[in-house]
């Protein structure tokens, strides 16, 4: 059987290398001169707190996220994913969820005791809540507005870049270590750390759509949980309504759940749905439709020219977060 949320997968993390690389020469060619290119907005999506700065703007005056407008974009299609199709970035667009998830299928799985898994599971919202906290009420308007027009944050999306490329040997140990935790236990980061998997999952909760164990059905095999990129219990519960489920339903597709009929997709009246593998096609269609509307109203590509770029770039490691 051919799975459609694999090969959605794939072709954005593939797209995610292309502007990693693309974004390197743009970054490149701006020093040696050249301002005839185009730099890839999209890597706007790896500045999450920018994001959320631009989001509390965005609803406090209308008014959008001039220098990252992209970020901004890419977070507002991810909440309205999760409202409609739970959490269906991290399974059908994060290049993080799908490294992650490539990682763990080749690891050993090892299970957490549920003491220990519930209180990994609680970092993830105490760094949440922190971001939130920080951003939402101790920033004020005006900080939020001096901060987004500052050097720092017109090129952070370089800076975050050079992070990567010349890596502190601190900062390279604990991208080793998550690697190494993801390995042993399943999805790691996802499950236990990602504060925006964590937003994201709460607003989940407002989705129509869940999975339902027939009990009848159902014969205890456990192969559900082994197909679960959150390792989820669903053997024993009776609705799959959780905030850790990202709505991939890797649980009713595997061989057994098919043939006994014991978990299905429905909605929050009751109606099984027949089509489910639309929901994997919804999800790519839903983030193309708000990319396409923020691009053809101006709320993508952002303003800053590369001249004033290139120009910050040569202080880049002398720019401190204001």
């Amino acid at each position: 059987m051919v799975n459609i949320r694999k090969i959605i997968q794939t072709i954005f993390f593939i797209y995610t290398i292309i502007a990693g690389i693309w974004f390197y020469v743009y970054i490149n060619e701006l020093k040696n001169g050249n301002y005839n290119i185009v730099k890839p907005s999209s890597v706007e999506g790896f500045l999450p707190i920018s994001a959320l700065l631009g989001l509390k703007r965005f609803l406090l005056t209308g008014t959008y996220d001039l220098i990252h407008p992209a970020g901004l974009t890419i977070l507002i299609a991810a909440i309205v994913m999760s409202i409609l199709i739970k959490k269906s970035f991290c399974s059908h667009i994060c290049p993080v969820g799908f490294l992650s998830e490539l990682i763990s299928n080749a690891g050993f799985r090892f299970t957490i005791n549920r003491w220990v898994s519930g209180f990994l599971g609680s970092l993830k919202y105490i760094l949440l809540l922190f971001f939130l906290y920080v951003v939402f009420y101790q920033m004020n308007l005006q900080q939020i507005i001096f901060f987004q027009n500052s050097p720092y944050n017109k090129i952070a999306d370089a800076k975050m870049l050079y992070f990567f490329l010349d890596i502190s040997a601190t900062g390279f140990m604990i991208i080793m270590a998550l690697v190494l935790l993801t390995y042993l236990f399943k999805n790691f980061w996802c499950r236990f750390l990602c504060p925006y998997g964590a937003l994201l999952g709460i607003l989940s909760w407002l989705s129509p759509f869940k999975i339902r164990r027939e009990k009848n059905n159902c014969i205890d095999c456990k192969k559900c949980r082994d197909a679960c990129p959150s390792d989820i219990k669903v053997y024993n519960k009776e609705s799959i309504f959780t905030v850790n489920c990202i709505g991939c339903r890797e649980c009713a597709k595997n061989e057994t759940a098919v043939q006994q009929h014991c978990l299905r997709l429905i909605n929050k009246t009751g109606y099984y749905g027949k089509y489910e593998n639309l929901l994997s096609i919804a999800a790519p269609l839903i983030f193309l439709l708000i990319f396409i509307i923020a691009y053809f109203t101006g709320h993508w590509n952002s303003p800053v020219s590369n001249e004033e770029y290139a120009r910050f770039l040569n202080s880049i490691r002398s720019l401190s977060h204001p």
